[in-house]
């Protein structure tokens, strides 16, 4: 059967979902399908889930699709799911792509071998060109998740990313950038944007790209303001706070930035979320995960108070 899908609908705000906890460190399916329920009333309805934010590499197989099939019963639509896909073993990840295919999802955020790296541009196209082979379905979609890093040890080369797209041009149609460098995304971009939908992940340079569209951890707890700058709205759509200046969306994201700081990111995120929903239950990490320390959850909580998060952002 032939690849009928397009990357059309692969565009604007995909949150990269926070994943709840229950106290044993169980996938809290419940908050989970409220959380994509609050995203939804406020006009986002993307999910990209068990990404990097949604800590996909620490949950097994049947967790996620447990979590995927309650949240689906919940009236979540198979076309609103990115799934992120990890691990080093080829056969597991396209069992796992079968499974979620067969829920009708049909977009998975494919991370490349972990274990074992450095890996040559071979072996790189290998793992992935096996994974597509063992899916053994054609209609479905591969977004490849470059995770950046101080030494893109997670990357596949381009030339990997450019035999593969010739290899199998249907299924592989884009990237998503992690890395927080707009150069390394730019030059992706100018590479391969003609081939593939190039996202970024980093949200302080969505002003600079000016994609269609991004996969945004920050849109767990600041969607409007992460969507105003990839639809380049003015002041008209900017934050108004009383007593201060009007902040324009994107100086909003890098105010966040700056009150996330060298905090884990996703502990810090999960606090947050704590305090806007009043669940401490969301401040739960699932290890390895960093946790936060005493003296971190203390100045997050004061820095959050003076970032004022208004209901329309």
């Amino acid at each position: 059967m032939p690849n009928t899908l397009s990357t059309s609908g692969f565009q604007g705000v995909w949150t990269d979902v926070l994943t709840p906890l229950q106290a044993d460190l169980r996938i809290d399916e419940a908050k989970l399908t409220a959380h994509l329920r609050n995203l939804a009333a406020k006009g986002f309805e993307q999910f990209v889930l068990f990404g990097q934010a949604g800590e996909g590499p620490s949950f097994s197989a049947d967790e996620k699709l447990s979590a995927i099939a309650h949240v689906m019963a919940a009236g979540v639509e198979a076309k609103d799911i990115v799934v992120g896909v990890q691990g080093s073993s080829f056969t597991e990840a396209a069992q796992f792509i079968r499974k979620v295919h067969s829920t009708g999802v049909r977009r998975f955020l494919v991370s490349g071998p972990m274990h074992g790296q450095p890996f040559s541009h071979i072996a790189l196209f290998e793992y992935v060109d096996q994974l597509i082979r063992h899916v053994a379905v054609t209609d479905w979609q591969m977004f490849i998740h470059q995770l950046g890093g101080s030494n893109h040890a997670g990357d596949l080369p381009e030339a990997t990313l450019v035999d593969l797209k010739k290899r199998h041009p249907a299924i592989f149609v884009g990237l998503v950038d992690q890395d927080i460098h707009v150069n390394h995304t730019v030059d992706l971009i100018r590479a391969l944007g003609s081939q593939l939908t190039i996202a970024t992940c980093h949200e302080p340079n969505l002003s600079i790209l000016k994609p269609t569209v991004c996969v945004s951890a920050l849109a767990n707890i600041i969607p409007h303001s992460v969507q105003h700058i990839i639809t380049h709205d003015g002041v008209s759509k900017a934050t108004k706070i009383a007593g201060m200046k009007v902040a324009q969306p994107d100086e909003r994201v890098v105010e966040f930035m700056a009150l996330l700081g060298d905090h884990p990111a996703i502990a810090a995120m999960k606090l947050l979320l704590s305090v806007h929903y009043r669940m401490e239950s969301w401040e739960h990490v699932r290890p390895p995960q960093t946790t936060l320390s005493k003296e971190a959850h203390q100045a997050l909580l004061m820095g959050f108070k003076t970032f004022n998060l208004q209901a329309n952002e």
